[in-house]
């Protein structure tokens, strides 16, 4: 099984079921995904400092 139809078949609604019956039996088999925080890159604000003078 490719890893691709793999991922589509865990994340439609059968693939959402089995996740659940098979978590139900051994517990943290397939773990949810956590949503991580990027930071945001901040502007260089001494490039700007230097031109104007």
């Amino acid at each position: 099984m490719s890893l691709g139809y793999y991922y589509r078949l865990i994340n439609s609604g059968i693939g959402k079921k089995m996740k659940e019956v098979i978590n139900g039996l051994i517990p943290g088999l397939i773990p949810e995904p956590v949503p991580v925080r990027v930071p945001a890159r901040q502007p260089d604000r001494q490039g700007r400092d230097r031109r104007r003078g």
